[in-house]
């Protein structure tokens, strides 16, 4: 006995052929056209959002044989037509807004995670509107419908660009801060080493002399050559530590 697989987003007070509904399956699948026996049924997906883990409602409209057409969810045939894209412009709209407000590299990711899903139902949308203007030539509210989708695919796909780009920008300035303070801390260690160097011969004789009493040190006949010789020796061992620049 073959399985009944029941397609639940299908109004169930549709008078569809059996050929139709034996195409679809429990979800409303990629957006299309189904065109069996005479009647039309298009499959379009609602304006996608970033946590619906990619489960799509759909929007459906069918033209029965005398070319008489019904939607849902919204009833009104090709007026509901008209709000489905009404819906898909103003999210290009808001993602507009958005893009204008972004500053950050995570506003800007924010933004992709919005604009990828809306391109490529909007291109979706379009490849259908494409095909049911030239199933249906002589209806005016198709032939305005594929060029509202012309236009909400430009629109998309512009601000997906903006969307990129600015990313990128915003991603090359950070690398650029980035390296300026890598380049700042390069140099304030240069300093320190310097102070190292110029030290460390110092530190050795204080080391050596620390165990007599320092007035007995300073009265010591060779004191004052022993720091001379120090300080130079600190002033060989900078140059000879720090004589070659970082490339």
């Amino acid at each position: 006995m073959e399985r009944t697989i029941t397609a639940d987003f299908l109004p169930k007070n549709w008078d569809l052929p059996d050929a139709i509904r034996k195409r679809v399956g429990r979800k409303p699948g990629r957006q299309r056209i189904i065109d069996e026996e005479g009647h039309l049924l298009v499959i379009l997906h609602a304006v996608p959002k970033p946590d619906d883990n990619e489960n799509r409602e759909a929007f459906l409209l069918w033209c029965n044989p005398s070319d008489e057409w019904k939607s849902a969810p919204e009833s009104g045939g090709l007026s509901a037509l008209d709000t489905h894209l009404d819906s898909y412009q103003k999210s290009i709209d808001r993602l507009d807004e958005t893009i204008e407000a972004a500053s950050s590299s995570r506003d800007y990711f924010e933004v992709t995670k919005v604009a990828h899903p809306l391109l490529r139902a909007t291109r979706h949308l379009l490849t259908v509107m494409e095909t049911l203007r030239k199933s249906k030539p002589d209806n005016r509210w198709l032939i305005v419908g594929r060029d509202r989708a012309v236009d909400l695919e430009r629109g998309i796909d512009i601000a997906t660009g903006d969307a990129k780009a600015g990313l990128d920008f915003a991603i090359a300035m950070n690398a650029e801060a980035q390296a300026e303070a890598a380049h700042k801390s390069t140099n304030e260690a240069r300093r320190l080493n310097r102070l190292a160097a110029f030290f460390f011969p110092l530190a050795t004789l204080v080391s050596i002399f620390g165990m007599n009493a320092p007035s007995k040190v300073v009265k010591l006949p060779m004191f004052w050559m022993i720091l001379a010789v120090g300080v130079g020796a600190g002033l060989l061992t900078g140059a000879m530590v720090l004589g070659k620049k970082p490339k």
